[in-house]
C-alpha cells in the first residue's frame, strides 16, 4: 500500500471533527443526567479524537492545542468534582472557544450548537453496578 493510499483511508478533519462534536454533545446531557462515569467517558474520547487530529492533519495543531490548554481543563476539573454549575460553566465557554477556533481557522461559518434533545440510546443517569455501587468519572467505584 502507497503512502498516499493510506493518506486516502485515514479519517478526514469533518469525520474526526463529527466525532468530537458528538462526544460533546454526550458529555454534557450524561453529567446533566448525573451519570459523571459517562461524562468522563465522553470528556476522554474528545481529547483522544483531537490528539489523534493533531497528528494527522498538522496544520490544525496549534489551535487545538489551545483549546486543549485553556478550555479543557476547566471542564476537566468539573467533571472530576462532579460540580454541574461549574461544569456548565465550562462548557459554555469552551465551546465559544472552539467556534472562535473555527473562524481563526478560515471556517466562520462553523459554529458548533448544542443540541436541544439528549443523546438517544444511552442512560444518561447514573448506572448501578451489580452491587449496587455507582461508576466514578474515572470509571472506578467510590471507595
Amino acid at each position: 500500500m502507497s503512502l498516499q493510499e493510506i493518506s486516502e483511508a485515514l479519517p478526514d478533519t469533518p469525520t474526526i471533527m463529527k466525532r468530537v462534536g458528538e462526544s460533546w454533545w454526550h458529555m454534557i446531557y450524561a453529567a446533566r443526567g448525573g451519570n459523571w462515569g459517562l461524562a468522563g467517558y465522553y470528556l476522554r474520547r474528545v481529547n483522544k479524537l483531537e490528539n489523534a487530529l493533531k497528528v494527522l492533519r498538522p496544520k490544525h495543531r496549534e489551535r487545538l492545542e489551545k483549546f486543549q490548554s485553556s478550555a479543557l481543563p476547566a471542564v476537566i476539573e468539573a467533571v472530576e468534582a462532579e460540580d454541574i454549575a461549574r461544569l456548565e460553566e465550562a462548557y459554555a465557554a469552551a465551546t465559544e472557544m472552539a467556534n472562535l477556533l473555527h473562524h481563526e481557522s478560515g471556517y466562520p461559518y462553523i459554529k458548533w450548537v448544542l443540541p436541544q434533545e439528549p443523546p438517544k440510546g444511552l442512560q444518561l443517569e447514573p448506572v448501578e453496578a451489580p452491587d449496587g455501587d455507582v461508576a466514578s468519572p474515572n470509571g472506578d467505584r467510590p471507595v
